[in-house]
């Protein structure tokens, strides 16, 4: 199993070094897939941030003015999930990213000198696996046989395997298919697919009568999720105080949205064409929160050996030497 998926993972990589791959939110505007080539420099005031479709913190902190008020500039792309943030920092087109474990346990194994600065929220009921309502799968022991989809690479791909060995089954007992969330979304609705290991915003809104797709599970039980912002560490050593501002920025953006889910669901509508209902049970569901947790810590670390073990990182590390409490500390957060 392990031979076969690190194909997989290098094949993906492969295809993202090809060029420049976007699509488009539901806002009509580019969302980048793979091989993106960020314009603008590193600057003083100024961070290249990668985020991804939904985000919270980074649209509420620029709609709220919370970055004005640190006196910071922030340059975002919102790409399609972690990857190709992995691959824009490794070709330095960007400062810091918004992703899941799985991209930054990848980079951090194949040599990318990054550091976990923060988490950004933590929650085990935003991920999951869906399926048709004709597929037959009513629990995870009805996938042997399935299409299943996954977008490799992702934080979305151990819980797949988690799920499988839950059950005594490996990927050789499924028809694993490499597709991101939003060709996820419009393949299970059609019937090319089975069902499909997904998170937000493409779970819980997928998930209707008039799609013909229901939720079998969420992560609860099977994984612990921590979502993480990661900065390169050459940009940590020279601009500490853009990072410290940064950190400041959006434990704003964090505690006005609890405090406000309507209007941050409205902010979030107006940048990338998220719905407004799936903002607010994303901030119903998860924890929205830059400073870490001891359970966020082991869910990182447990994290990692999951990705081990199921041989999505070629090298094994300690978390712990990765994760850097400097920022948070200089923006008096912990």
């Amino acid at each position: 199993m392990k031979k076969r998926i690190m194909i997989m993972l290098a094949a993906v990589l492969a295809l993202s070094m090809v060029g420049c791959g976007e699509t488009a939110n539901k806002n009509g505007e580019d969302v980048i897939e793979s091989g993106a080539k960020i314009e603008g420099d590193a600057g003083d005031n100024v961070v290249r941030l990668g985020a991804q479709p939904g985000d919270i913190l980074n649209n509420v902190a620029k709609a709220k003015g919370f970055y004005d008020e640190e006196d910071l500039k922030v340059e975002a792309q919102v790409f399609s999930y972690g990857p190709p943030i992995i691959e824009a920092l490794t070709s330095e087109d960007l400062d810091v990213g918004f992703m899941g474990d799985q991209p930054a346990f990848s980079g951090i194994s194949n040599g990318l000198d990054i550091q976990i600065i923060s988490t950004t929220s933590a929650s085990n009921k935003r991920h999951g696996l869906i399926a048709r309502e004709d597929s037959g799968i009513k629990t995870l022991a009805d996938l042997k046989g399935k299409k299943v989809s996954v977008p490799v690479g992702s934080n979305a791909q151990p819980l797949l395997y988690i799920y499988l060995d839950s059950v005594g089954l490996t990927d050789s007992d499924v028809e694993v298919i490499n597709l991101g969330v939003v060709d996820a979304e419009t393949s299970i609705i059609a019937g090319d697919i089975d069902a499909a290991v997904v998170y937000e915003p493409h779970f819980r809104s997928v998930a209707t009568k008039e799609n013909g797709v229901h939720i079998v599970t969420d992560a609860e039980g099977y994984k612990d999720y921590v979502s993480i912002s990661v900065a390169r560490t050459a940009y940590g050593k020279e601009h500490a105080e853009e990072l410290a501002k940064l950190l400041r920025a959006w434990d704003k953006a964090a505690k006005w949205a609890e405090e406000n889910p309507e209007e941050a669901a409205d902010i979030v509508y107006e940048a990338d064409g998220t719905d407004k209902q799936t903002t607010i049970t994303n901030l119903e569901l998860a924890d929205q929160r830059v400073n870490f947790t001891e359970s966020d810590i082991k869910a990182l670390v447990d994290g990692e050996a999951q990705s081990a073990q199921y041989g999505l990182i070629e090298n094994d590390f300690d978390v712990n030497d990765y994760i850097s409490f400097e920022f948070l500390e200089k923006a008096g957060l912990r």
